[in-house]
């Protein structure tokens, strides 16, 4: 895909994992939104789920997101801040959830906290970055995984995997000034200032000149056992 094309339909989210997500039906079913940020999956289920709670570590995030859902009219939505990974979730919600979801922040942790968070039958969805993503800057993504580590975490933690996949899109970049582009000033400045950006720069004086943006996606089914962790 050529930059331009990437950048006038960027929005952040892996089209597979909105694929998994727009399967569900979430009336009467309450969902955990791991890493909300600003709410972006949210959004996404809040007109359908009879509650929708997000977590996220950054307030500053929170604040915009708790602001859009006043806009929205979204009186069933709520924003909490706190650490998915360390703390126990029934601090809360007492009750467990039927989904949880998490877009581009994952760990074995996570994974661990929803198997004791979620009703048996309830769903996991999530988005995480591949090896893949990357690759070009010779270290790829600090928080990635192969579709063999997802799987083994999740059935692990009591779940049966109903769905994984890979979302790959190679996006070609004429210069390093469409590589800028593409990642943002952000994720720039902070490759410059570890090295990345100097390996990315490598590569295309090699002639790669791309940028692969890989997902793994998965959504599993928790088993009728394991106790809700208070």
């Amino acid at each position: 895909m050529p930059a331009f094309a990437y950048l006038r339909e960027k929005d952040g989210t892996s089209r597979m994992f909105l694929e998994q997500l727009h399967r569900e039906d979430y009336r009467h079913r309450s969902v955990i939104d791991i890493g909300t940020g600003t709410g972006r999956v949210v959004w996404e289920i809040a007109p359908r789920a009879h509650r929708v709670l997000g977590v996220d570590r950054e307030g500053r995030h929170l604040q915009e997101a708790r602001a859009y859902a006043g806009i929205r009219g979204f009186g069933r939505v709520e924003f909490v801040l706190g650490d998915a990974e360390t703390t126990a979730w029934s601090v809360w919600r007492p009750e467990p959830f039927d989904f949880v979801t998490a877009h581009l922040c994952m760990s074995e942790a996570i994974i661990f906290r929803a198997s004791r968070h979620l009703r048996p039958g309830g769903k996991i969805i999530l988005g995480a970055h591949h090896k893949d993503h990357w690759r070009e800057n010779g270290r790829g993504s600090g928080h990635a995984f192969s579709e063999d580590e997802i799987r083994d975490f999740l059935v692990a933690d009591g779940f049966i995997v109903e769905f994984l996949g890979l979302d790959t899109t190679v996006v070609e970049c004429a210069d390093l000034l469409d590589a800028e582009r593409v990642l943002g000033p952000a994720i720039t400045r902070k490759w410059v200032g570890d090295g990345r950006w100097e390996g990315l720069a490598d590569t295309f004086d090699r002639g790669t000149r791309q940028i692969t943006l890989a997902y793994v996606v998965a959504k599993a089914v928790k088993l009728a056992h394991g106790p809700v962790e208070e």
